[in-house]
C-alpha cells in the first residue's frame, strides 16, 4: 500500500506488514472471545488500519461490517445493531459515539480505538496489537463474511464474493504484481471491497489510499504511477476535460466504471485525452455496508 497522508507525505507498507497485522488482529479477536454470530463493525477514515482490520477479520472468519465514512453516531448505532456487533473499531473522533453505542447495544462488548491516548473503558488498538502473537493459523472461511446495509443488513458469503470478483472477466486487466490500483468505489459496498482490496491484493499488486479519500483523487493520479482505476461512472464525468491530457503519458493502462455508466460523449473525451477506453462494469445498486470474505484466508 502507498498511503498518501494529508500533510503531503506518504508511507509505503508491504504485504509483510499487512500479513503480520492480519495475524495479530485475528489473535486479538480470539483473545477478546468474539462469539459465533458476532461481527466486527468498523468506522475509520482512510487509514491503513482499516485494511489491517479487514484482512484480520477475514483471516479469523469473523464477519466484517464497514460503516460508511461520515455516517456519524447514528450510522454507527444502526450498523452495530443490524450486524450484531461484538466489537467496534473506531478512531478517536468517533470514540464517544462508540462508547454510547456499547451502552445501548447489548451485543457490543469491546471498543477498540485507533489513535489517541489509552483510556480505561476502551482497548487501545496499537497497544493490543503489539502484545498479540504474530503467528496465526487461518480458519476455514465461514459465511457470511461481509455485512452491508442496515435495513435490512445484507450478508455476503464466500461464494458471492468470489462471483463478484470473477464476473468482470478481470483477465482483460493484464494484471501484474508491480501494478498500482486506485479505487474510488465506496469501501463499504461489495464492489468497493472487491476492487479496493480483494482484486489488487490477489494479483500481488499495490493499492493507493489517500487520507482525504476521493477528495484528492485527481492529485493522486498525477503524483503516483497508478496503473488501474476503478470508480463509479459519475466520477469519470466529473473529471472529463482537457486537464486529463496529463494522464496520456502516465502509467495508467486501464479504467473501470461501475454502476451507472458515463455517456458516450464522456467516454470519447477520455479516449481523446488519455488514449484509454472506459471499461464498463455494471453493478446493481446496493445500500452501504455488508458481510463478505477474502477468496482465500489472508
Amino acid at each position: 500500500m502507498i498511503w498518501a497522508r494529508r500533510d503531503g507525505r506518504h508511507r509505503l507498507l508491504t504485504f509483510g506488514h499487512f500479513a503480520d497485522r492480519a495475524k495479530r488482529f485475528a489473535n486479538l479477536l480470539a483473545s477478546l472471545e468474539v462469539a459465533a454470530g458476532e461481527s466486527v463493525v468498523v468506522l475509520l477514515p482512510f487509514v491503513p488500519e482499516w485494511w489491517e482490520v479487514a484482512a484480520g477479520a477475514l483471516r479469523a472468519g469473523v464477519p466484517f461490517a464497514p460503516v460508511p465514512h461520515g455516517a456519524g453516531a447514528a450510522g454507527l448505532t444502526a450498523h452495530a445493531t443490524a450486524a450484531t456487533a461484538g466489537i467496534l473499531v473506531v478512531d478517536e473522533a468517533h470514540l464517544e459515539a462508540a462508547l454510547a453505542v456499547r451502552r445501548a447495544c447489548p451485543s457490543v462488548r469491546h471498543v477498540l480505538c485507533v489513535g489517541g491516548l489509552p483510556r480505561a473503558e476502551t482497548v487501545n488498538y496499537q497497544a493490543a496489537m503489539h502484545l498479540e502473537d504474530p503467528e496465526h493459523e487461518p480458519v476455514v472461511p465461514r459465511d457470511p463474511v461481509l455485512l452491508t446495509g442496515t435495513a435490512p443488513v445484507s450478508a455476503h458469503g464466500h461464494a458471492e464474493l468470489l462471483r463478484e470478483w470473477a464476473e468482470p472477466g478481470l483477465g482483460w486487466l493484464d494484471r501484474r504484481p508491480d501494478d498500482l490500483h486506485w479505487n474510488g468505489i465506496p469501501r463499504e459496498t461489495v464492489a468497493g471491497f472487491v476492487f479496493g482490496l480483494v482484486e489488487p491484493w490477489s494479483a500481488g499488486a499495490a493499492i493507493l489510499v489517500g487520507e482525504n479519500g476521493v477528495d484528492q483523487d485527481r492529485t493522486l493520479l498525477d503524483r503516483f504511477p497508478v496503473t488501474t482505476v476503478s470508480a463509479p461512472g459519475p466520477w469519470y464525468t466529473e473529471l472529463a476535460g482537457p486537464e486529463l491530457r496529463s494522464l496520456r503519458h502516465s502509467a495508467l493502462r486501464r479504467v473501470l466504471a461501475t454502476g451507472s455508466q458515463p455517456d458516450a460523449d464522456v467516454a470519447r473525451v477520455w479516449y481523446r485525452e488519455t488514449g484509454l477506453w472506459i471499461h464498463p462494469r455494471p453493478v446493481h445498486a446496493e445500500p452501504p455496508v455488508g458481510r463478505t470474505t477474502f477468496p482465500e484466508a489472508y
